[in-house]
């Protein structure tokens, strides 16, 4: 391993840490989720230091890999939900394609419509998957980076904060369903979420974020490359 990979290693797992220490500090507060602080400051280090932040990805190629590895593995604990689910899989299953769909369909025709530069639209549509996905669908340079984490970002908090009220709205008071909703609408986030309200159901909204997450996956391959 070169010199150069070393201390983009180093600098990519100090910035992991103290993004997980921000995290335990605040009470483990949905604003400060690791993920999100740790690209904000490796973003933040390679801006102030003057070095190229495509220029690390590059060097940190191996994360990307790690993060691709990361993607399957979330079919272990769907594959799991899905067996002690019964009469409820197949809407939830349903539901969770729909709202995949959407979530990057949309983002493709509002991109058309308002004539946004293609690379533009394609970081913003994996928006609704954990970062680790969304960031391994969008190019490597800071500003299609940084575009990225925000979307997520904004995407996640959003529906952390909505998804209740609307599914209230319709009528739908099911616990497991408004945690399965929120894994699906605000991941990470989301999670922080169903853990606070739906304790006994966070497998559910774990399921609901990797499922969101493989299926953004599978459409960003078709649609955007």
């Amino acid at each position: 391993m070169t010199l150069e990979k070393t201390v983009a290693y180093a600098l990519a797992l100090l910035c992991y840490l103290s993004a997980r220490e921000v995290f335990r500090i605040s009470g483990r507060h949905v604003l400060v989720l690791p993920v999100f602080v740790a690209v904000l400051l490796v973003l933040m280090v390679c801006a102030a230091l003057g070095l190229d932040a495509t220029e690390f990805a590059s060097r940190t190629q191996e994360l990307r890999w790690a993060m691709d590895l990361a993607v399957v593995g979330m079919a272990v604990p769907l594959h799991q939900v899905c067996r002690r689910l019964g009469s409820s899989l197949m809407p939830m299953l349903l539901g969770l394609l729909v709202a995949s769909v959407l979530s990057v369909t949309s983002v493709l025709f509002i991109g058309w419509g308002l004539g946004m530069p293609w690379d533009i639209t394609a970081a913003v549509a994996p928006k609704a998957a954990t970062m680790p996905v969304a960031l391994s669908l969008v190019p490597g340079d800071a500003i299609h980076q940084a575009l990225a984490v925000a979307s997520v970002f904004l995407t996640g908090l959003f529906g952390a904060l909505l998804t209740p009220v609307a599914l209230h709205r319709v009528g739908v008071f099911d616990e497991r369903i408004h945690a399965f909703a929120l894994g699906v609408s605000a991941h990470a986030i989301g999670l922080v979420r169903a853990q606070a309200q739906y304790p006994a159901h966070l497998d559910l909204a774990v399921a609901g974020m990797c499922g969101n997450a493989l299926v953004t996956a599978a459409l960003c391959s078709m649609f955007l490359f």
